[in-house]
């Protein structure tokens, strides 16, 4: 009794802010735990946190956790140690200070014990579903580009991977001694260095090295240099403190795509931003929590797009109104419904009307109720003031899948129907899936969706240094955006990789430059400066000291990340992922001239503020937009 009173009656006080100062060191696990800070000032914002973290505090404070209660066989699976009850406020507060934690390290629960129960909330059988699309030869169509890697790719791989593991690693006593051998052969002076380059499209910024008396070592593979820029971390084996290298230990939290969703979960305590007013909500599919969210925020998505597209059946609008009215409770009330013995957000019975039950056939409805309609458009309207993503939806509930650890558009797709997303995402084998909610509201140029390439450079962790290119380029799908067919992967992925094989493509349509695009929201009535640029600077600052601190402090390295957004009908951007190692290839007459130029620029910038260290605010094109103060 005196549990569910503090649960009922409890009061917070978030009025102090102190957060964990940043120390040279990056600290361990065990460290943080010891030394996190356990008040901030965001008791108002805490519903932005993972909502199985107040479930799994419910869990300590003796009640079982949330769906958990309604599978008797889990329920008792999953028992509550009672020797963890504590005080709700002390609780809360931990949840707090976890969430300004969460993005230093990585943390995938993967209790698949729980997806049974949660899955059974909504109605569906897991099992039928899987069995369904494995007879189902259309949907196995789906799988099929996960792994579009030629037999010419994975061998020069495997190729590569063997060398890598023959190859000793040097001690730093080693590496200095047969550094100095290699500049004294080559009678270098102390600003002349040595210097190794991964890839093709880079002789522009060669040519600029080789200028300054600088000596190139063309064994990428190499343990001896003085500077070396490449794709992947595995090639700079493990540099000494004197060695410039281009890439950060890890970065994970920043350029996966469970890694980037989880990290802006913490976006407002550590940086004062809301994610969900720049990055679309996303969840990773794969991790027990955001698996319960994700399918919470299916229901209310689906109810949101269910209202707003003239419903007519009366029982299915009154329980998509109390769908909403739930996830527009206060936060104390949502914990005192997770403490109820009622379901989560509503009924399997009355998921299965609103989902399942057809529209009447008929235009003009006759509702019991008159004034139904009138309140539909005052929920929309509540709805409206509170969730900063109310208009990306437009009625379709489009959602989108995203394999984790592959690129170029591989595995990516698109769904309308929960089944379908379950079906594909837990049918594919020893792959990793994320779910985010499509922009139904986007901007398209000649009837095309496009999205924008952005090129970062961070140069520090400590103090956060953040450079952006002064021209970002525009990508188009080939064919007309449709969110009737879902499946043509050439009217919804942007990507170049997968736009070359459509034979109908045009190649000087597929990219446009900055200028063209500002003049063409110029002729929309849009500002591209202060309504794209300046907004591209506060997302990237934003989203990178949201990570801040999972990122491993290294001087001498620097790295270079393309950010893509897609642009909605308002001209106000949104991120949707960030890529390590951006590709610099010369695919049409706009990269080859934007990398040209980039790359020229990145030279610039190497030698004057890497090596000679300068402190000037621009390198050729590339702008210093955050410099931390500490």
């Amino acid at each position: 009794m005196q549990q569910q009173s503090e649960l009922e009656n409890f009061q917070v006080d978030w009025s102090h802010v102190s957060k964990p100062k940043l120390s040279e060191k990056r600290p361990k696990k065990q460290e943080i735990k010891q030394t996190a800070q356990t008040e901030v000032n965001v008791y108002d914002r805490i519903s932005i946190c993972f909502r199985y973290r107040i479930s799994a505090l419910i869990t300590q404070m003796g009640k079982p956790q949330y769906y958990c209660k309604f599978d008797p066989k889990l329920k008792k699976t999953v028992q509550p140690n009672n020797n963890q009850k504590k005080n709700l406020e002390e609780q809360l507060s931990k949840i707090a200070a976890q969430l300004e934690l969460s993005c230093r390290f990585i943390t995938r629960s993967m209790f698949q014990i729980t997806r049974q129960p949660l899955l059974k909330s909504m109605g569906i059988d897991i099992r039928s579903v899987l069995n369904k699309a494995q007879n189902d030869k259309e949907f196995q169509k789906l799988y099929l580009d996960l792994d579009d890697q030629s037999e010419e790719q994975r061998k020069k791989e495997e190729e590569t991977e063997k060398i890598l593991a023959q190859i000793q690693p040097l001690s730093e006593a080693q590496v200095k001694e047969d550094i100095e051998k290699l500049r004294k052969k080559h009678n270098l002076n102390q600003n002349q260095y040595l210097y190794v380059i991964q890839g093709s499209y880079f002789d522009d910024m060669k040519t600029l090295f080789n200028q300054l008396g600088w000596v190139e070592i063309e064994d990428v593979y190499t343990q001896v240099y003085d500077f070396k820029f490449c794709y992947l971390k595995k090639f700079l084996h493990k540099p000494i403190p004197e060695q410039v290298v281009s890439r950060f230990a890890s970065t994970k939290l920043l350029t996966t795509k469970f890694g980037l969703a989880r990290s802006l979960k913490s976006c407002f305590i550590l940086g004062g931003v809301d994610p969900n007013t720049f990055f679309p909500r996303c969840y990773d599919l794969s991790d027990e929590g955001d698996f319960e969210d994700f399918l919470e925020e299916y229901k209310f998505t689906f109810a949101e797009n269910y209202l707003k597209k003239n419903p007519k059946d009366e029982e299915k609008i009154l329980i998509a109104i109390q769908i909403l009215d739930t996830k527009l409770m206060s936060i104390q009330n949502k914990i005192n419904r997770i403490t109820a013995d009622d379901y989560p957000v509503c009924t399997p019975q009355q998921w299965k009307v609103l989902y399942n039950k057809p529209e009447p056939k008929q235009e003009i409805v006759q509702f019991t109720n008159p004034d139904i309609m009138e309140q539909v458009k005052q929920k929309l309207s509540s709805l409206a003031i509170v969730d900063p993503q109310f208009k990306i939806s437009k009625g379709e509930n489009i959602w989108v899948t995203k394999p984790c650890g592959l690129s170029r558009g591989r595995g990516v797709k698109y769904f309308k129907e929960l089944e379908e997303i379950l079906a594909y995402t837990f049918g594919a084998k020893d792959v990793n899936f994320v779910a985010q909610k499509c922009l139904e509201n986007i901007m398209t140029i000649e009837k095309r969706k496009f999205d924008i390439r952005q090129w970062m450079i961070v140069s520090d962790i400590q103090p956060l240094t953040i450079w952006m290119y002064r021209e970002c380029y525009v990508r188009f799908c080939g064919v007309e955006y449709n969110t009737e067919d879902l499946k043509n992967r050439y009217a919804h992925l942007t990507n170049f990789s997968v736009q070359k094989h459509n034979e109908d493509n045009q190649e000087e349509k597929l990219m446009m430059s900055q200028e063209e695009f500002a003049q063409v929201l110029k002729n929309r009535g849009f500002d591209f400066e202060s309504q794209v640029r300046e907004q591209f600077k506060n997302i990237i600052i934003a989203t990178m000291k949201s990570c801040q601190k999972s990122i491993e402090i290294r001087k001498n390295t620097f790295e270079v990340f393309g950010l893509d957004f897609i642009v909605d009908e308002d001209c106000n951007p949104w991120l949707i992922e960030v890529n390590a190692s951006p590709t610099f290839a010369f695919s049409t007459p706009v990269t080859e001239r934007l990398n040209k130029m980039g790359l020229t620029d990145l030279g610039q910038f190497i030698v004057e503020h890497v090596y000679n260290k300068n402190k000037k605010k621009h390198y050729g094109g590339w702008e210093l937009i955050y410099k931390q103060k500490l």
